[in-house]
């Protein structure tokens, strides 16, 4: 029986899809650029009858005019694939990004008219043939090719921003999937289930006026996971409920010796969040920071304001025996997986353990 590594295999697909996009960029450049190199040939052909054409020469300065001038158009195509549309497009300021177009066309038209005067200084001489191609790169084809060129840029940067964009949103959809999955079966663990039904049925044989709010906020926290958390952001007052909802149900088996302080400062209302991206905190909290032997607080704190959230998350770290080869962080590292992909460059995310305690504190712009 061979065995294979299911991540080894997963990394070779990456590699390979990565390797494939690159070439099929550079193939794609390439096309653009034989088009555009062909172009003089298309749009300037030689005038005047054949016998007057044939067995001309160009001389070196005309050479040296189109290899300019082909420089200027690639310098016009990647100035504007890797700085106007990132600079300005991408970032909505529209007005801005057409009047650099503009500014570059007229940059570009300048250059051709001043390499037509420097061409006719430096060669008095020139053939009629020669100075009537020069004289038919006016205005008119020139704005040709430069639109041409940017088109092509545009469209490429666009397509490409585009698949980037498809890319990270599948990514995103996967990633919340692989969350409320992972959710779903933390709600559907027997030992879950069976402590919190253990707790009601104890409320029940003692005719508590608890069980009735215990049954009522085990169903809607099942109900949150299997439907209400599938879109990508939920009101926030809905998810902090949530959270609610999941404490007060782990709050059936605590015991004296663990004490728990869970406070909201700020206005709740009017702001979204992506679904269940606090509860693997919270999760851990109890998963790992709850004994029967010792004193354990637990706590946790939101802030709020109208730029931000600050989620603060402390507990003490209990070392059982019976955690030894346990996989832990999935969770953890799906959320941080999460943050980078919907809230990118609006989120800083810090964990660390001192003195037998384990703090968690996340600031997200919203």
């Amino acid at each position: 029986m061979i065995y294979r590594d299911p991540n080894a295999t997963q990394g070779l697909h990456v590699y390979i899809c990565t390797m494939r996009q690159l070439w099929i960029k550079i193939v794609a450049h390439i096309a653009v650029w034989l088009i555009f190199l062909s172009l003089p040939a298309v749009i300037l052909p030689p005038p005047g009858p054949p016998e007057m054409v044939q067995g001309f020469e160009p001389p070196p300065e005309r050479v040296l005019f189109f290899v300019l001038l082909n420089l200027l158009l690639v310098a016009s195509f990647y100035f504007n694939y890797y700085f106007l549309i990132p600079r300005f497009l991408l970032k909505g300021q529209r007005l801005q990004y057409f009047l650099a177009v503009l500014g570059g066309y007229v940059f570009l038209l300048s250059n051709i008219i001043g390499l037509q005067y420097w061409m006719i200084q430096r060669n008095p001489q020139i053939p009629a043939v020669e100075f009537q191609i020069f004289q038919r790169l006016g205005w008119f084809a020139s704005m040709i090719m430069y639109c041409l060129v940017w088109a092509s840029s545009s469209g490429m940067r666009l397509n490409a921003e585009w698949i980037r964009s498809e890319a990270r949103r599948t990514e995103s959809d996967r990633a919340r999937l692989q969350a409320e999955l992972s959710e779903l079966k933390s709600q559907l663990n027997p030992h879950f289930l069976f402590n919190t039904l253990n707790g009601i049925y104890t409320l029940s044989l003692a005719k508590s006026d608890l069980a009735p709010g215990a049954v009522l906020q085990l169903s809607q926290l099942l109900r949150y996971v299997m439907s209400e958390a599938n879109a990508d952001f939920v009101p926030f007052e809905k998810d902090l409920e949530h959270i609610r909802h999941f404490i007060q149900l782990h709050q059936l088996r605590l015991t004296d010796k663990t004490t728990l302080s869970f406070k909201v400062n700020g206005h709740v209302g009017g702001k979204r969040i992506a679904p269940m991206l606090l509860l693997p905190f919270v999760e851990n909290a109890f998963k790992y920071g709850i004994s029967t032997q010792e004193m354990t607080p637990i706590l946790i704190r939101v802030d709020l304001d109208a730029h931000q959230l600050i989620f603060h998350c402390t507990n003490k770290v209990v070392r059982r025996q019976s955690m030894e080869g346990e996989q832990t962080g999935i969770g953890i590292a799906n959320t941080r997986k999460r943050l980078q992909l919907l809230y990118p460059d609006r989120h800083q995310l810090d964990i660390w353990e001192k003195d037998d305690f384990y703090y968690v504190r996340l600031a997200l712009v919203w």
